[in-house]
């Protein structure tokens, strides 16, 4: 092989010169890398611009919770940036309330909050000194009152008195398992129930509006509701001289306990 063949020089560049073409292809990137910066930069102003101020706050489903009490949980304030308000916090907060069964928190932009509230559900009223409890389903206390006309809910009777503050646990075991499956019964299908005495575990005793005083015993509740419900009006009138036992529902009986001259 020729020598002046295999060995052929490559022309080297001028030091310092670079390619028209690479050369504008580095100033377009370079432009491209700052008019990013500048719409991020004016992005973050302007969400950071008083057009974000909260101003608005608005909380909906809040039958029993007093809103005072909703704002305080949240921490928020009018004034604060919605972009600086996390709803996912807000929303741990807010259902850290005893009685709030859960809350959807929404931005409205650009200045407004939203929340919404769904309460648990009381079960019954327990009196306790000047107040009345509210039990929830799970023996809950979710807070007090006392005024009973605004929940409509059965007096729950015959518990020992404790020390007892809002978000404790009144009810629990088979005691409360009992004690809400005869409520909720009584809420879906019975008569109107004015008082439940669950002094005695064996033997649970039901006060109706009426009058009339059941003896439920501690089981068998759907069928004794039941049978309440069929016989609640053949003794229309009779409820203030006896009671009904239906401990045994096989055999339901009205036993008379005035004493007539």
């Amino acid at each position: 092989m020729d020598k002046h063949n295999r060995y052929r020089p490559v022309p080297l560049r001028k030091h310092g010169r670079v390619a028209p073409e690479k050369k504008r292809v580095l100033q377009n990137r370079l432009l491209v890398i700052f008019l990013f910066f500048v719409i991020l930069w004016g992005f973050h102003s302007f969400i950071r611009s008083d057009f974000f101020i909260l101003d608005t706050l608005e909380i909906e489903g809040n039958l029993h919770t007093p809103e005072a009490e909703i704002r305080l949980a949240m921490q928020v304030h009018e004034g604060q940036n919605v972009w600086d308000i996390s709803p996912s916090q807000i929303k741990k907060r807010v259902e850290s309330i005893p009685r709030i069964e859960f809350a959807e928190i929404h931005r409205r932009l650009p200045r407004a909050l939203y929340v919404e509230i769904q309460e648990k559900k009381a079960m019954a009223l327990v009196p306790y000194r000047e107040y009345l409890l509210e039990v929830g389903g799970d023996g809950q206390v979710l807070g007090t009152t006392q005024d009973p006309q605004n929940f409509g809910l059965p007096l729950l009777t015959g518990i020992a008195p404790v020390e007892l503050k809002v978000g404790e646990y009144l009810l629990w075991g088979e005691q409360l398992a009992a004690a809400a499956a005869a409520l909720t019964l009584l809420d879906e299908a019975g008569p109107a129930v004015s008082e439940l005495n669950v002094s005695d575990p064996e033997n649970f005793i039901l006060i109706t509006l009426d009058g009339l005083v059941v003896w439920l015993g501690q089981s068998d509740f759907v069928e004794k509701i039941n049978i309440l419900t069929q016989i609640a009006a053949q003794i229309q009138g009779k409820q203030t001289d006896g009671y009904l036992d239906l401990r045994v529902k096989e055999a339901p009986a009205f036993h008379v306990t005035t004493n007539k001259k």
